[in-house]
């Protein structure tokens, strides 16, 4: 149902949370790493969370020269934000640039996970390909906020870098959104990811991408999802009535982006999270609300260099 390559608990939940003292006391010893505990669920402070000016760059510039469902190959460097996420070797998931420092996932992208183990990957298109070195960065820290595995509410998690990413032509921040009530609803969106294409199929080589309508809360908790399962921190996106487009298996953590009217520049509005199967008659696909956890990422990302909007 998930749509993450896999979310086996490994070890202990390893990745820093939004939770109080007390909801981490409860966690007791299955909040600790293998290290036994040194560490346990609170990293060491790395360097001092200075804000930063802001950079001489462009936020949501899509390259338009030249696991998603029904959807298309992108172009090359055309979504110069997204990140591949790398665990023992292998892709798993998805995420996208936010500033010079920090990565935006989903939660169930790393909890469970030794976050330290995290390998980031940028500016690639074929991931396939051996012949070309993408950006590579491993992540010091990992931050959630309250995700709950029993119904993915707060799917978010912020990965902190271990060093600065180069902002070039081929990788470029994704926009935040600036209005935090907007609700999208009718709006065309772009979900894109090196996701499985087809439900039970490989993940691809190639990024996709792959078009969609936000539909409004109210209309996705009539569709063959429980009213329950869809809180008001998520999004849907999708074609209910017919399937046939969707994200899948591997995009989970990657961006849902929509086109900016005022200056064609994209904002990211969505979190790949879950969903029944991929595609599926009744069952659009669920992402995360980003315009619910505007203040909390930009709380947490004080020290990397936002370009502008």
């Amino acid at each position: 149902m998930w749509k993450c390559v896999f979310i086996l608990v490994l070890v202990g939940l390893t990745f820093t949370s939004s939770e109080d003292n007390g909801s981490r006391e409860t966690r007791g010893v299955f909040t600790k790493n293998f290290f036994g505990g040194v560490w346990g669920n609170r990293p060491p402070l790395l360097e001092q969370n200075l804000p930063r000016s802001t950079c001489t760059c462009k936020c949501g510039e899509r390259n338009e020269a030249s696991r998603i469902v029904g959807g298309h190959q992108a172009g090359l460097n055309e979504f110069p934000w997204m990140a591949k996420l790398i665990y023992f070797k292998r892709f798993y998931c998805g995420g996208m640039l936010i500033n010079d420092r920090y990565v935006l996932t989903a939660a169930h992208c790393v909890k469970g996970f030794m976050w330290f183990m995290i390998k980031v990957t940028f500016g690639e298109n074929n991931k396939c390909n051996t012949t070309t070195r993408p950006e590579t960065r491993f992540v010091l820290r990992a931050i959630s906020n309250k995700f709950s595995l029993q119904n993915f509410d707060n799917d978010i998690a912020l990965l902190r870098l271990n060093e600065r990413v180069p902002l070039s032509e081929a990788i470029k921040p994704i926009c935040l959104p600036k209005n935090n009530y907007n609700l999208y609803v009718g709006v065309k969106a772009v979900a894109s990811g090196w996701g499985t294409l087809s439900e039970e199929g490989k993940v691809s080589c190639t990024l996709q991408e792959v078009e969609v309508p936000v539909l409004s809360n109210e209309a996705c908790r009539k569709t063959k999802y429980t009213p329950a399962m869809i809180t008001d921190n998520m999004l849907c996106a999708g074609y209910p009535e017919t399937g046939q487009k969707d994200s899948c298996q591997g995009d989970s953590g990657g961006p849902l982006i929509t086109e900016r009217k005022n200056d064609k520049r994209y904002e990211l509005i969505g979190v790949v999270s879950w969903g029944n199967g991929c595609a599926r008659v009744g069952y659009p696909g669920v992402y995360t609300r980003v315009t619910n956890y505007l203040d909390w990422i930009r709380e947490n990302t004080q020290d990397g260099c936002y370009c502008s909007d």
